[in-house]
């Protein structure tokens, strides 16, 4: 492997700062403008390294090495949230009820987008192939004709 290959897979200075502001804060534009990126298009730039595989890769080996070094599980971090809920609850306290809440949910993974996972029969793989094949306006022809 050349040189060249190897600094194209290795991560600049300001990647690595991005990726411990990350860690420390949760959120990506913040962390890229801490880490020097320009202002205006922190949070474009925070998207795009967020999906870069080397960053998003060292970002779960740091979060598993940290949560290894403080001998913390998810259910460690769940369990301490719900009783953040309990004692949120106990003091009528609806602010730190609801940020409580919110945690739970982002740990659980309620924001993610759903996905949901369709499995055509034998005929409908054929029609999808079949549609798949044909031009636009062969596509608006049976369109028109239903």
């Amino acid at each position: 492997m050349s040189s060249k290959n190897l600094k194209c897979d290795s991560l600049t200075s300001r990647q690595e700062r991005f990726i411990n502001e990350y860690l420390l804060s949760g959120n990506a534009a913040d962390a890229a403008r801490r880490a020097g990126y320009c202002e205006k298009s922190a949070k474009v730039r925070a998207c795009r390294l967020t999906k870069d595989n080397r960053i998003a890769s060292a970002i779960a080996a740091k979060q598993a090495e940290n949560a290894a070094k403080l001998e913390l599980t998810r259910e460690d971090v769940l369990s301490g949230l719900l009783e953040a809920v309990k004692l949120a609850k106990a003091q009528a306290n609806p602010t730190a009820l609801v940020s409580a809440w919110r945690e739970i949910g982002r740990v659980i993974g309620c924001y993610q987008p759903e996905t949901k996972r369709i499995e055509l029969s034998a005929e409908g793989k054929a029609l999808q192939y079949r549609y798949a094949g044909m031009s636009d306006e062969e596509l608006l022809e049976i369109i028109s004709r239903h």
